[in-house]
Parts: C-alpha cells; sequence; structure tokens
C-alpha cells in the first residue's frame, strides 16, 4: 500500500518537508521573531519552517505558546486561550496521512527525540504538546492540558477508526529552553498503526 506522510503548519500554508532534505525539514522556535533567541525557562513566541541548524526563514507556521497547564497565547495574543477552544488552523502542525486504500488508524502518537534515538529525550530543551480538534465553531474535543513529550513519553492522539484515504492530525507544540546556547538536538517523530 502507497503511504505518505505529510508536514505543514496547521494553517497549511507551509510545508516541512522530510527529514534530512537540508533545507526546510525543521520546526524551529523562536523569539519576538525569526532568528531571536528565547529566554531560559519560557516558551516560544513565533514557529518557523527552517533548516537543521535554524539559520534559513522558510516561513512561519502558526504559534502556541504555554500559558498553563489548560492553556496557550495563540499568535501575538496576551490573554490565554483554552486548549480545546483552539481552532485546527490555530495548530502549530498538520500531519497528513494518505494511503491508496482506505484504512483506520489507531495508537498515533507524536514524540519529541534528540535525532539520534527515538526513545532519547531532546537535548536542552522542554516541549509540551496537544492534539487540537476543533474543525467548526463549537468547543473541541481535543486534549485539554499540555503533555511534556521526551523520549518514551509520547502524546497519543484518538484513534480515527473510520475507515478513510486520508487522516489529518493536528498538534500544539511549544518549546522552553534549559540552558543557554541553540537548542538543534531535537527533531519530532510521528508513528500510527493502519486499521
Amino acid at each position: 500500500m502507497a503511504t505518505t506522510i505529510d508536514w505543514f503548519g496547521g494553517d497549511a500554508a507551509n510545508e516541512i518537508v522530510p527529514a534530512e532534505s537540508g533545507v526546510n525539514d525543521t520546526l524551529g522556535f523562536f523569539g519576538a521573531n525569526f532568528g531571536f533567541s528565547i529566554r531560559v525557562g519560557e516558551w516560544n513566541n513565533t514557529s518557523f519552517v527552517t533548516n537543521d541548524i535554524g539559520t534559513t526563514n522558510n516561513g512561519q507556521v502558526p504559534n502556541l505558546r504555554f500559558a498553563n497547564t489548560s492553556g496557550a497565547f495563540v499568535a501575538s495574543e496576551l490573554t490565554a486561550t483554552e486548549l480545546l477552544e483552539i481552532d485546527n488552523s490555530e495548530a502549530t502542525l498538520r500531519i497528513r496521512l494518505a494511503t491508496d486504500s482506505s484504512v483506520g488508524t489507531q495508537n498515533s502518537a507524536f514524540r519529541a527525540f534528540d535525532r539520534v534515538n527515538i526513545n532519547n529525550n531532546p537535548s536542552g530543551v522542554t516541549i509540551n504538546a496537544a492534539e487540537i480538534i476543533k474543525p467548526d465553531p463549537v468547543r473541541g474535543s481535543g486534549d485539554v492540558i499540555w503533555t511534556t513529550i521526551a523520549g518514551t513519553g509520547a502524546l497519543s492522539f484518538d484513534d480515527q477508526v473510520a475507515a478513510s484515504s486520508v487522516h489529518v492530525w493536528y498538534v500544539g507544540v511549544t518549546a522552553s529552553p534549559q540552558s543557554i546556547g541553540e537548542k538543534t538536538d531535537l527533531g519530532f517523530y510521528f508513528e500510527t498503526e493502519f486499521l
């Protein structure tokens, strides 16, 4: 069965291409704008598609910044929004699975790791993530709190058991450095099972 997985910002405007392509294959977290640092212990103010070392701006993706265990600052908002009130298009990432046969999915998960071994924690950075499910104006049904993801600590997604040739997940991601310096030993990993 032919299968493709595409990664975009939640608004579907900018694509993150497969790992190690060297161009726009990385989700980068920054301070006030591209290239600006995040203070130790604070959270990203902006998110961009970039290269492995964060030196090339390949387009901004929607930004969510950790506000509290159940809320985020959306884009440049100064008032926190509950995770259940964040629209799909405001999520940091949109992960799309396309197959040439209709399938259901289960046990889907999202991890942060050190780009060496998917079971290793990312180096020097705390990553929080939440599944965003709010395709219309009504209250969402995704995660109510952030999950800290690292190595074997993954964010689990709701099963999508209805058979389809396309499945989509929306993910809010936010980052906080634990020490000074660039944090390039960070990658994201998505996995799912077909039904």
